[in-house]
């Protein structure tokens, strides 16, 4: 879509300026008010959707993209590159009702197959740091899927498409105070010998004691997947192939947590318990051996927030959070390998790579002000400290031999087991900022430094001569400036970003983690929506932004000012909602991810790629929905994810061909 169109969409619609009653609040997280880099996605939008991969649902956030891998895999891109690596997804923090599903400093970077998407009620994005609130790990952001409501109607939903895949999904209760959602997925994959099931399952209660609501939410989940590797080429029929048919993920996650709240005159608490459980078990079928991890955790913890509205026009809240988790992880490769380089033979043996246990304890403070003036001014502050300890017990023997203690050759085995011991980081974040509502128009200005610390995978699984990582937790520094404005028939977001982000961790030319690295992102994002007429809504969503190198290391390829791979320059979708009569919706999106380099030299890159989607959602009855949809029109040849390899060259993961989906759902 050319961008001199989606400018004057914009800006024409501040024509059509006029007083509104709509509330406009996207983000229900206490005092974390900044709407321009905010998206909430609806529960109709959820429905409507019917997702199979988030990658789906994320289309209508500017700057968000999540780039789909094999089955439900996935890496995340928040105003950010996509970013890879064992740590990476610590650049990210998933939460479910704002508590994260993991804990800090153990992220998975495919953790978004550990939520229940369509059981969620909303989705929220926040873009941009947003530590200040949230801890670790919200370096690029946060997002936060909202339980399933208690109160909303029962309802079945099933769905099939053009693969004999099958999925499933119902919200059952019959009081109000209690509320269970099933949703059961068997999808076949288009490639060979691919697939998954899933099962996720979500409870909710909500009770009344003379003092206190106590809300409690159980979360279950289950995957079994057939995992299908990279590509060589996403345009020939290679790209139904798979050259892993060995590879699979099994994962598992429980989630336990009660929220407590009280109000006490001008004071509300709150108290909220937890605990949670994750498995998983994969082939790591990217690198040569082919070797099996196997991770777990379990973790607990407590949150206390006290929000205060004594003085008129303050908003004052004040947190401490408490944390802890028991954390396992195992590396085997079962055969010897034979089939790679001399050296790749020779220094990645057969048998046990890692075998470690990590005790994590976190505490963390925090406090938010917001103050409105009576001419619609507000300011609006938060900060934090937090302290996480890694307490590291390596279960094998000391440095880069084999298990049984022998030498391999070329100077030794590549995986490298630090000694035992114990690690601290200590972090602060802030943010400030202000906003001005004019009119129909509301202007905003927000400074805010993010963090994350190093995680557990870049500290203890070392390789080659390393033997111990000094770290830092990445810092970034982040200026926004944003436009909401607002009418009977429309609104628009503008946003304009840039920030800088510091001690970013990645590995040298000799495969050590290190810290060091700085990077620069900035850009403009432009989202809205117009009723042009009754049977016509436009939608878009769109990102223009840049993230280069601010650092060079040629031994890896990195220059100054080059791109980062995987960071298209323009990505974003426009959506045509079409009511041609009542009781009918269709909608036809364009979507356009732009050209991206996929090394660090700015050598290879991926051309982009139009996709078209068409949806539609017709109500029978009163009861009875049917909806259908044709994924990729066209039937384009394209990549989901364009990579380059130093052991292969350039590598995709294949798009999706056209795919016709069929389903009803049915209330009751």
């Amino acid at each position: 879509m050319p961008f001199a169109f989606l400018l004057l969409l914009f800006f024409s619609s501040f024509s059509f300026l006029a007083e509104t009653n709509e509330e406009l609040t996207v983000s229900t997280n206490q005092n974390w008010n900044f709407k321009p880099s905010s998206e909430t996605i609806s529960s109709e939008e959820i429905k409507f959707l019917n997702v199979t991969h988030n990658k789906e649902l994320f289309n209508s956030s500017a700057g968000s993209w999540i780039s789909r891998g094999s089955g439900q895999e996935s890496l995340i891109s928040l105003r950010s590159p996509v970013l890879t690596g064992s740590g990476a997804c610590g650049s990210f923090l998933i939460l479910e009702d704002g508590l994260p599903i993991r804990p800090a400093g153990f992220c998975n970077v495919n953790n978004l197959f550990e939520v229940s998407t369509n059981l969620a009620s909303q989705v929220e994005i926040l873009k941009g740091p947003s530590s200040a609130r949230f801890g670790g790990n919200a370096l690029h952001g946060a997002i936060n899927f909202k339980s399933l409501e208690i109160g909303a109607d029962n309802y079945l939903k099933t769905e099939i498409n053009d693969d004999e895949s099958f999925k499933t999904s119902f919200q059952y209760q019959e009081a109000t105070n209690w509320s269970l959602g099933v949703a059961l997925d068997r999808d076949k994959g288009f490639r060979d010998a691919s697939g998954f099931d899933q099962q996720k399952l979500a409870f909710k209660s909500k009770n009344n004691t003379k003092n206190w609501q106590a809300t409690t939410l159980l979360n279950l989940t289950n995957i079994n997947q057939e995992t299908a590797g990279y590509i060589s080429s996403y345009k020939s029929d290679l790209r139904l192939t798979n050259a892993n048919p060995e590879a699979y993920r099994d994962a598992k996650s429980l989630r336990l947590n009660t929220l407590l709240t009280q109000i006490k005159d001008n004071f509300e608490f709150q108290l909220r318990p937890y605990l949670r459980h994750s498995k998983m078990d994969f082939i790591q079928h990217y690198l040569p051996g082919k070797p099996l991890e196997k991770n777990s955790q379990t973790s607990s913890g407590l949150n206390f927030l006290m929000d205060v509205k004594s003085f008129p026009g303050h908003k004052l809240s004040f947190g401490i959070n408490f944390e802890m988790a028991g954390i396992q992880l195992e590396e085997f490769q079962a055969n010897k390998l034979t089939t790679s380089s001399a050296f790749n033979n020779a220094v990645r043996p057969q048998g046990l790579h890692y075998d470690f246990e990590v005790d994590t304890n976190l505490i963390a403070i925090f406090l938010s002000h917001e103050f409105i003036t009576d001419d619609d001014f507000k300011i609006f502050s938060n900060v934090r400290s937090e302290r996480l300890n890694y307490d590291y017990d390596n279960l094998m023997l000391d440095g880069r031999t084999r298990a049984d203690g022998s030498s391999c050759g070329f100077g030794g085995c590549y995986y490298s087991r630090p000694a035992d011991t114990d690690i601290s980081f200590s972090d602060n974040s802030f943010r400030f900022g202000f906003s001005k509502q004019v009119m129909t128009n509301e202007f905003f200005l927000q400074f805010s430094k993010g963090f994350r610390p190093p995680q557990i995978n870049e500290l203890f699984r070392l390789q080659k001569a390393q033997t111990l990582a000094d770290l830092n937790s990445e810092k970034i520094d982040s200026i926004e400036f944003g436009l909401l404005s607002t009418g009977d028939n429309f609104l628009n977001k503008f946003v304009l970003f840039s920030s800088k982000k510091n001690n970013y961790i990645y590995k040298d030319n000799d495969a050590s983690t290190v810290t060091g690295g700085k990077s620069k992102h900035q850009g403009i994002e432009i989202s809205g929506s117009v009723d042009v007429n009754p049977m016509l809504m436009i939608k878009y969503a769109w990102s223009f932004a840049e993230h280069l190198y601010d650092y060079s290391l040629p031994s890896i390829g990195v220059y100054e000012g080059n791109m980062i791979d995987t960071a298209p320059r323009v990505q974003g979708s426009i959506f045509f909602n079409i009511f041609p009569f009542e009781k009918l919706t269709l909608q036809i999106e364009e979507e356009y991810l732009g050209k991206y380099f996929t090394d660090p030299a700015n050598q290879y890159s991926y051309p982009g790629h139009y996709l078209t989607n068409f949806r539609g959602f017709y109500n029978l009855t009163s009861k009875l929905d049917i909806n259908f949809s044709i994924l990729n029109v066209f039937n384009k040849r394209y990549a989901e994810r364009a990579d380059y390899s130093s052991f292969s060259g350039q590598r995709y993961f294949p798009g999706l061909p056209l795919q016709w989906r069929f389903g009803f759902s049915y209330s009751f």
